[in-house]
């Protein structure tokens, strides 16, 4: 026999571990009761025949297809909104919102029926994709396209039309670009056709979205495509402005200064993008190692047409022209008028951004508008030509028509919805644009006091390089001697007049101005 365990302390009879071990065994197991029948697996559930699913829609749209079939527009839209706000009905809800969406549009309420439109989609869009279209019909009627950017953009895989698919491709882009997500808007933008009408602005945006990814090099094709198909679709001036001076920052991003330079030049004088266009070109002759064509660009902002303008780097850049030539003097009065220019300016800005949203956008639409408001041009000059701010006030005054119509037919229960869906879009838009406002008012308050410290601190630069400049003359007995240049004599086209500066400036002179200060650096001596 093997060996053997006690079964107590007082018993000498041993039990064969054969026998035992079983018993542990079968501890281990899971309980077990003997003789139960075991469970027979339940069947799944039948799906519903099609007969059961057609019943159970009927049971939910047939007083909709009743009123519809007898053409009470309002009563099938009252019976539209209760179907898509019960939570007991959430499978229909996006059919519900559809169709709400093409009654409404027949009722003559366009804003309402986009924003049905767009609760449809938002909630399925697979199974409403034909919305898609006829959404983007309303959002150009209303002028309100930025309200489906965010849900085409979730929804670029939808089964539509190759047109319908482009323009959602845009607005999609569009979208990932006010988020910063400039990889997506660029594989979004691959999906707009050449024949869509927006083919020019899309690639337009592929060019911004290239630069601001650091690709400026790869930006320039589309921007030249851009200005092009701008001109083949009769965009205008704005629009052409608008691409040049995005080329010409391509360009300078690249590095390219001299071709930056060229495109800076193109912008129209009367476009309000000309001011900003002198001085970025004034920064591409500073790179190229010429103040004098940076001082000449930057003349007219120091003249009264432009003293409204903000415009704190620009005089900056003169101020750090000035220390490139060495001329200290002219520098530091530079620094003085910039302080005194512009800290009340700071004071100025941190008040405008107090007012608020609503009273900053309130107080563009009145500009935009052509009506007197009470708004500082250091702060509207940025926004009362921006087609996006312009797009929003369209929108805004559409849904504000809208609401006044609804009120004709405020005892149908249908109005009430779309009474607030509209008040709280127009809101949302507001919001939005005047908190953009505010953030760009901020900003240029913090940018300014930056700035102003900044220029205090060039002037130490330039008081250490004046101490060393007679720390060498004390050593050595004589002040050094300033570098030789060349001098060149103007030349004239047979086109143009000449004549020096006498104090006297007219509009229509300024960009045309030529410095040619000789600088004050002795031999060897490069600040």
């Amino acid at each position: 026999m093997g060996p053997t365990r006690s079964l107590s302390a007082s018993s000498s009879r041993s039990l064969p571990a054969v026998r035992w071990l079983p018993i542990v065994a079968l501890a281990l197991l899971p309980a077990v009761s003997v003789g139960a029948p075991k469970p027979k697996p339940q069947a799944a559930p039948a799906a519903p025949s099609v007969e059961q699913m057609m019943a159970a829609r009927n049971a939910v749209f047939g007083a909709v297809d009743t009123a519809f079939r007898e053409g009470r527009k309002a009563e099938v839209a009252d019976l539209l909104v209760e179907i898509a706000q019960k939570p007991e009905h959430a499978a229909y809800h996006a059919e519900a919102w559809s169709r709400l969406g093409a009654t409404l549009e027949a009722l003559d309420l366009p804003f309402s029926a986009l924003l049905a439109y767009e609760r449809a989609l938002s909630t399925d869009a697979p199974l409403v994709a034909d919305a898609a279209a006829k959404a983007i019909t309303l959002a150009d009627k209303v002028g309100d396209t930025a309200v489906l950017e965010a849900v085409f953009a979730k929804n670029l895989g939808l089964e539509v039309e190759a047109a319908t698919r482009s323009r959602m491709a845009y607005l999609a882009a569009r979208e990932a670009t006010h988020r910063g997500q400039h990889p997506l808007a660029l594989a979004s933008l691959k999906m707009v056709s050449t024949t869509d009408p927006f083919f020019p602005e899309a690639k337009a945006l592929e060019g911004v979205a290239l630069s601001l990814s650091g690709r400026h090099n790869d930006a320039l094709g589309p921007l030249q495509v851009a200005l092009g198909a701008g001109m083949a679709y009769k965009r205008g001036g704005r629009f052409d402005d608008l691409v040049k001076m995005n080329l010409a920052r391509a360009y300078y991003g690249a590095g390219n200064f001299p071709r930056a330079m060229e495109y800076y030049a193109q912008i129209s004088r009367g476009s309000r993008s000309w001011p900003q266009a002198q001085f970025e070109r004034a920064w591409a002759h500073f790179r190229l190692g010429d103040p004098n064509g940076s001082l000449s660009l930057l003349f007219g902002h120091q003249t009264a047409f432009m003293d409204e303008l903000y415009a704190p780097e620009a005089d900056l850049l003169r101020i750090y022209s000035f220390f490139q030539l060495c001329k200290f003097p002219e520098a530091t009065k530079g620094i003085e008028a910039l302080k005194g220019k512009y800290q009340p300016r700071v004071e100025l800005l941190r008040g405008t951004a107090a007012l608020g949203p609503e009273e900053l956008f309130n107080r563009h639409a009145a500009l935009i508008e052509g009506k007197p408001a009470e708004l500082s041009p250091l702060v509207s000059y940025f926004f009362v030509e921006e087609d996006r701010l312009r797009d929003s006030l369209t929108a805004v005054r559409s849904a504000e028509d809208e609401m006044g119509r609804l009120r004709n037919v405020a005892a149908n229960p249908f109005s009430a919805w779309a009474s607030d869906a509209v008040a709280a879009r127009r809101a949302a838009l507001i919001d939005a644009e005047g908190k953009r406002i505010q953030a760009k008012v901020g900003r240029m308050a913090d940018e300014l006091e930056g700035m102003i410290d900044a220029a205090d601190l060039s002037r130490l630069d330039m008081m250490d390089m004046e101490k060393r400049l007679f720390s060498q003359a004390a050593a050595t007995g004589e002040l050094a001697q300033k570098r030789e240049v060349v001098t060149r004599t103007k030349k004239v086209r047979k086109d143009e007049r000449y004549w020096p500066y006498e104090g006297e400036v007219w509009a229509d002179e300024l960009g045309y101005f030529r410095i040619n200060a000789k600088p004050d650096c002795p031999a060897g001596f490069q600040p």
